[in-house]
């Protein structure tokens, strides 16, 4: 227990900057009092026409408290086999701690637009093929209003209970989701398309290995 607390105290997670947007070093957690910690950033990026298009940048919060509970179980391996084993994300995917991702957009685009491509992206991985309909039908819904112009942001927080939505409205992260689906295996499903194998953004992912396997 000396050693978690002390690890603990050691521990300082910067703000980073990715093309332009700011992640603070620590946020408070939608809908709840607890201080999580910036894992990880980094952008999406798809090549067009031999051009790389980069539409959103992603930052990864977790609990600090995940990286002593997870050091006994990944404590001595590289950055290069956290990624490519997967083994980093599948702990994070079932950790029992919370997690949140904040998405800025770098190019406009609809709530439908960005939705159908989150549900496009599960069924892609093919990790959580028993998802409900009627929770992807919830996930459509929440966005089907949303409009997202560069700089606007949306919020997902992953714990225990299910996904929570929230879309800021400037910088700060509202106290209360615009939704939740009480859900576990869908709220993992949407982390697993941004950390997990082939998702959506590689440098979000190394970041996260880069920096918590430092207190490994």
């Amino acid at each position: 227990m000396a050693l978690a607390a002390q690890q603990e105290k050691q521990m300082e997670f910067h703000g980073l900057d990715v093309e332009g947007i700011t992640f603070e070093a620590s946020v408070v957690a939608l809908g709840s009092s607890k201080t999580l910690v910036l894992g990880g950033a980094g952008d999406r990026g798809l090549e067009i026409n031999g051009r790389v298009i980069k539409f959103t940048a992603i930052g990864v919060y977790v609990e600090d408290g995940i990286v002593p509970y997870l050091s006994p179980k990944l404590s001595g391996k590289s950055v290069e086999e956290l990624c490519d084993k997967e083994l980093l994300f599948e702990e994070v995917l079932s950790a029992p701690f919370e997690k949140l991702v904040r998405v800025f957009f770098l190019l406009p685009l609809t709530g439908p637009q960005y939705s159908e491509k989150v549900l496009e992206r599960i069924g892609v991985q093919a990790i959580y093929t028993d998802l409900k309909d009627e929770h992807k039908q919830q996930f459509l819904e929440i966005f089907k209003a949303e409009n997202f112009p560069p700089r606007s942001s949306l919020v997902f927080s992953f714990t225990e209970e299910g996904l929570k939505v929230a879309f800021p409205k400037g910088n700060d992260i509202p106290e209360k989701p615009v939704a939740v689906i009480e859900d576990k295996a869908f709220a993992d499903a949407v982390l697993a398309t941004i950390i997990w194998k082939d998702g959506v953004s590689p440098a979000a992912k190394v970041s996260l290995a880069e920096r918590l396997s430092k207190y490994f």
